[in-house]
């Protein structure tokens, strides 16, 4: 439980987002995530765990140790490294989730010859 614990602190200070921010986009009491950001509980219901998770942007599976991250994976890579990239960001993580879903469909249509795996070894 610990490493989870020190993984969500991570994501939460990588976030840039306040305690307020969160709450009020989680929809969730400001002390309750100060708890459970900070460890000061072992036990956070899956669909806070889950909510926190989607605002910080980050995989819950992975911070429950069920997927192996990979840092050079652009689709895992929560750190916008790019001005461009932090615009892009900072409005999706602004819009409600049915907006980030069509954004992403956008997104995904205009990338695709960025993130094609190279399968010339293949013929």
């Amino acid at each position: 439980m610990k490493n989870i614990q020190t993984n969500l602190l991570s994501a939460f200070e990588s976030s840039g987002l306040t305690y307020d921010e969160l709450a009020r986009r989680t929809n969730l009491p400001k002390s309750a995530l100060y708890r459970y950001i900070n460890g000061d509980t072992e036990k956070i219901p899956i669909d806070r765990f889950q909510a926190i998770c989607a605002e910080l942007n980050v995989d819950a599976g992975s911070l429950l140790g069920w997927k192996e991250n990979h840092p050079d994976d652009p689709l895992q890579n929560t750190q916008a490294h790019t001005r461009e990239a932090r615009f892009i960001s900072a409005g999706v993580d602004k819009m409600p989730p049915e907006e980030r879903e069509k954004v992403l469909k956008i997104l995904q249509t205009v990338f695709v010859d960025y993130f094609k795996e190279d399968h010339s070894d293949d013929a």
